[in-house]
């Protein structure tokens, strides 16, 4: 299934859409639209794709996403089960580039900002002290009305035109090459590995669930994605050990296990791989770590 182009309603009274949401979990499928998206997910936790990047989110996380990058938010299988009793809780806001007019952006003043929805356009996370002070305006934004609704969205974005606490997501390369049209079966792959990456895969296995042969699946993977299917399969299982470990429920050889390695040795030597230090650094770094 290709990225569904998802239509974003402002409501008859507003120039751009400001949404709080609280559900039982979030899945809403690889999707893109034309308008620029700024989402706080209050509480919850999960996997993000942008583009090429995937990261695991959790509590506090905040993102600002450009123009018809593709993009997906999947809660940990916890929030699945029949009776968690867990929810999700985030603030959206969803605005075109040009809804205050055609020339607001040509504005000398508007430069920083123009570049950021450049920059945008690979998605960026927000960090550090610039992270409080949007995820407090987003707050308050909820309840704002007429011009104070478009004055702090200036005020949020040029907050975040003038920070250097950001992290760029995807890759130059997979904004330059992306093609809505042409991505046809990414959903289906996603969707598939999300479930299974626990048990032993094959790409034997993984093609035929999207109905393509092993050598088509490998060309067609790599090239809507700029990796290889065994580097994102590895990715999402060291992002759910990174779970795992920071919940403080397993030992390491249970996380491993948990995660689909098979051995010990090799869950060790791909996390230090992906997250350049080993599973016991990893663990000390993150509790000895301020978390937002």
């Amino acid at each position: 299934m290709k990225p569904i182009l998802r239509k974003i309603d402002t409501g008859a009274d507003y120039s751009f859409s400001i949404r709080e949401d609280i559900h039982p979990y979030l899945y809403n499928h690889w999707h893109y639209h034309p308008e620029i998206e700024l989402t706080f997910i209050r509480k919850g936790k999960g996997i993000r794709l942008v583009g090429d990047s995937m990261q695991p989110f959790e509590d506090g996380d905040l993102v600002l996403l450009g123009t018809n990058i593709p993009h997906l938010w999947r809660s940990d299988a916890s929030y699945f089960e029949q009776s968690s009793g867990l929810t999700i809780e985030a603030i959206a806001i969803h605005f075109k580039s040009d809804f205050w007019g055609d020339t607001f952006l040509a504005l000398p003043e508007m430069a920083p900002i123009k570049r950021l929805m450049e920059n945008a356009q690979r998605g960026i996370k927000l960090l550090g002290s610039t992270h409080s002070l949007i995820t407090n305006r987003m707050e308050g934004i909820i309840h704002a009305q007429g011009a104070a609704r478009i004055e702090q969205l200036l005020h949020i974005l040029n907050l975040i035109a003038s920070s250097q606490e950001i992290e760029l997501l995807s890759s130059a390369g997979f904004v330059h090459t992306f093609n809505a049209n042409n991505t046809d079966r990414i959903d289906q792959i996603f969707n598939y590995t999300f479930t299974h990456f626990k048990e032993p895969l094959s790409i034997e296995q993984v093609a035929s669930a999207v109905n393509l042969s092993p050598h088509s699946f490998c060309r067609y993977f790599k090239t809507r994605t700029l990796k290889t299917y065994w580097q994102f399969l590895l990715e999402i299982r060291i992002g759910y050990a990174c779970r795992l470990l920071i919940a403080d429920r397993h030992n390491i050889s249970q996380v491993a296990f948990e995660s689909g390695f098979s051995n010990l040795s090799n869950f060790n030597r791909q996390f230090r791989s992906i997250m350049q230090m080993t599973p016991q650094q990893y663990v000390k770094t993150y509790r000895t770590t301020p978390q937002l």
